[in-house]
């Protein structure tokens, strides 16, 4: 497939997930940052911009596990969210073999997951708990003695998970251009012209 057909097929999985969500009256959940992933990889290779296709697919590793811990935990399985969570991955993963993996990849995931985090504090609402930016989960309250030491898991998780998950990935990237010298030896880096008033050092004189 082409970037152009992977970015709209990564769209086409957000739009498709959304839509579920706002017909059953949800519209917050349009934020879930492991639903953003697809949007956020979409536009990477649409506009042919690395960092947007690797914060997407970072993010996605960070938040495909999660949804599976909280499907095998009782949480609800939309089958929808294939689409975004292992769809964002999976042409994330395509996204870096076509445009590659920038250094600091992780940092930039972690920033942006973090003003996430804020935003979806300030315009949605703690029932909804989006991004778990207001309260531990329901059925963690065991593990976790207040939602501060749930928040810090969960941002050191991330982190670790951004900055592992980024070098694994890079191993799908091109590689790197190497641009071998033309026409000049090794020996001597900067010859001078002949002719231009320019000797050799072993030349004696006329």
């Amino acid at each position: 497939m082409t970037r152009i057909a992977l970015g709209i097929a990564a769209l086409v999985g957000y739009v498709i997930h959304s839509a579920v969500h706002l017909q059953r009256g949800e519209p917050y959940d349009l934020l879930w940052g492991c639903h953003l992933a697809a949007l956020l990889v979409g536009l990477g290779l649409l506009f042919r911009n690395a960092t947007l296709n690797a914060i997407g697919l970072l993010w996605s590793c960070f938040g495909i596990p999660l949804w599976l811990l909280d499907a095998m935990t009782g949480g609800e399985f939309m089958p929808t969210a294939i689409l975004t969570h292992i769809g964002a991955f999976v042409i994330g993963i395509y996204g870096v073999r076509l445009l590659g993996m920038p250094r600091r990849s992780a940092w930039y995931a972690l920033a942006s997951y973090f003003g996430l985090w804020w935003l979806t504090r300030l315009i949605t609402p703690p029932r909804a708990n989006i991004n778990l930016a207001f309260h531990i989960q329901p059925g963690w309250e065991n593990h976790f003695p207040n939602y501060p030491v749930y928040f810090f898991t969960l941002l050191v998780g991330g982190a670790a998970t951004f900055v592992i998950a980024e070098p694994l990935t890079r191993r799908f990237a091109p590689p790197s251009p190497r641009f071998a010298g033309r026409g000049v030896s090794q020996q001597d880096p900067s010859p001078r012209l002949r002719g231009e008033g320019g000797r050799r050092p072993d030349e004696g004189h006329a």
